[in-house]
């Protein structure tokens, strides 16, 4: 997608990797450790890798996927900077087994909202399809946004992102059609020195609340283990929690 690839350079910037975020995905994974050694991830919407590399240095092994080039060519370039190494791979959601078997790996996630992306019935194609690339007992961690809370309160976006440097800014501004149940994803990414608009996009995103998701995961063969609100794994609350965060088993 042309946005992304404008949008990648200043990608870090806006979605630093998150202590907490990182810590909670290693929580849902490191029990598998006690089985043992060799417990092979797949970061699905990997961005530029940065929460493959930390969970590499933590010892697991990654694979990692993104539909964009240029995110994909930056994650490959601080591979080189590592002392690690994980394997980089430009693929979309629904086309996972080009690349990989069944039973390939002993976890799975996708955040940062990526999942949405997918309309309501390839959603449900894609949870199947992760639970045929999990091996038995093998989880899946899912994080996209609370749209319960988005639609029941009309809310018209999110808060805007000021980079760490104060660089760049990115706004988000949602609009609901009804009609066709998808949100629009308004956003701009600014120079907050200048306000020059350096891209911007628009994009349909599936509005994907708690019990379709649970009720998704079900039908794809997997038990509900937790669901968070947010990245410090405290309780899911439906009309105040800014995620939703949910990990399953596959059965």
């Amino acid at each position: 997608m042309e946005f992304y690839s404008e949008f990648s350079k200043n990608y870090d910037k806006i979605f630093p990797l998150n202590d907490k975020k990182l810590e909670l995905i290693d929580n849902t994974f490191k029990d598998l450790k006690d089985k043992k050694d060799d417990i092979k991830l797949l970061d699905v919407g990997c961005g530029t890798g940065s929460y493959s590399i930390a969970l590499a240095e933590k010892g697991y092994q990654l694979q990692a996927v993104d539909i964009d080039a240029e995110m994909i060519s930056i994650a490959e370039s601080k591979i080189e900077a590592a002392r690690v190494n994980v394997d980089f791979y430009r693929l979309g959601m629904l086309h996972l087994k080009e690349k990989f078997k069944d039973a390939s790996f002993d976890g799975i996630y996708i955040i940062g909202n990526v999942l949405v992306h997918l309309q309501k019935e390839e959603i449900k194609e894609f949870l199947k399809l992760a639970a045929e690339l999990l091996k038995a007992g093998g989880k899946i961690f899912i994080q996209i946004v609370n749209y319960y809370r988005i639609l029941e309160l009309d809310l018209d976006g999110l808060p805007t992102i000021y980079s760490q440097d104060d660089s760049v800014r990115f706004e988000r501004d949602y609009k609901y059609a009804e009609e066709k149940n998808v949100i629009y994803f308004i956003t701009r990414l600014i120079d907050h020195f200048n306000d020059q608009i350096l891209s911007k996009n628009k994009i349909e995103l599936y509005p994907l609340c708690r019990s379709e998701l649970e009720a998704d995961l079900n039908q794809a063969g997997f038990k509900i283990k937790n669901v968070y609100g947010n990245s410090n794994g405290d309780q899911f609350r439906e009309l105040n929690s800014i995620p939703l965060i949910m990990t399953a088993e596959k059965k």
